[in-house]
């Protein structure tokens, strides 16, 4: 090919790729015109419904062995225990195992072990959970941490509200936007609801061991109260206004 036709050949090319982009300019979509983005929420502050107790057992020693079928043996007992209590949810938490140092000669060398168990305690009844904590305290448990959460029901039943409410709110704004712009009305482009958000109070720690020699009837109770939590619902869309 000589200089010339691959000359020829560049500009028409060139051209041909010109007249494409000019066509695609054309042919796009032009920005939406009358689209406003909106957001909106709704809060409520609710009681936590749900008391949360937990507790461990722990021993310490030699052998890690024993110590782990002592603390399993303190663990189950406490288990059958808390779930013969009506509406009380009793669950194991963590166990571990974890070597105790000491130090000699300015060296630290290890003094044996010790194996500690989590329990967890859930109910709606707060005096018997209290009571059922109190009586585990004076068996050998140590009581961790006590504190509140929102129990599945009550969090699904304020999320439905809400929905309601921050969508209703959302629907209010686009109809300002539409009025204030001077619009007729408006249509729904996008909207998304955001998960339900909300600070739950944190467990209080606690340390507790009561003296063997004391009843477990007599055992006083672990004491429990709760405030508020805010729960929120968020939503953010688009709508389209409409003359």
């Amino acid at each position: 090919m000589s200089l010339r036709q691959l000359q020829h050949t560049t500009v028409s090319l060139f051209a041909s790729l010109m007249l494409c982009a000019a066509a695609s300019a054309q042919t796009a979509a032009p920005p939406p015109v009358g689209v406003v983005d909106l957001q909106a929420s709704a809060q409520v502050e609710v009681v936590p419904d749900l008391a949360v107790i937990t507790l461990a057992a722990e021993r310490s020693g030699m052998d890690s062995a024993s110590l782990t079928a002592q603390v399993s043996k303190s663990l189950d007992a406490a288990l059958q225990q808390a779930r013969v209590v009506p509406g009380v949810e009793a669950s194991s938490g963590g166990f571990s195992t974890q070597p105790r140092w000491k130090t000699v000669n300015n060296q630290s060398q290890r003094d044996g072990w010790t194996v500690r168990a989590g329990l967890i305690l859930k109910s709606h009844d707060v005096a018997a959970l209290g009571k059922l904590a109190g009586q585990l305290a004076q068996q050998g448990l140590m009581i961790d941490s006590n504190g509140f959460e929102v129990s599945r029901a009550l969090r699904e039943r304020e999320e439905t509200a809400l929905i309601e409410s921050a969508i209703a709110r959302f629907k209010a704004k686009a109809a300002t936007a539409a009025h204030a712009l001077g619009y007729a009305a408006y249509t729904l482009r996008t909207l998304q609801i955001e998960p339900l958000q909300g600070q739950m109070p944190q467990p209080r720690p606690m340390l507790m061991r009561a003296e063997a020699t004391m009843a477990a009837d007599s055992a006083p109770a672990v004491p429990l109260a709760t405030g508020r939590t805010p729960l929120q619902i968020n939503v953010q869309g688009s709508v389209q206004l409409t003359r």
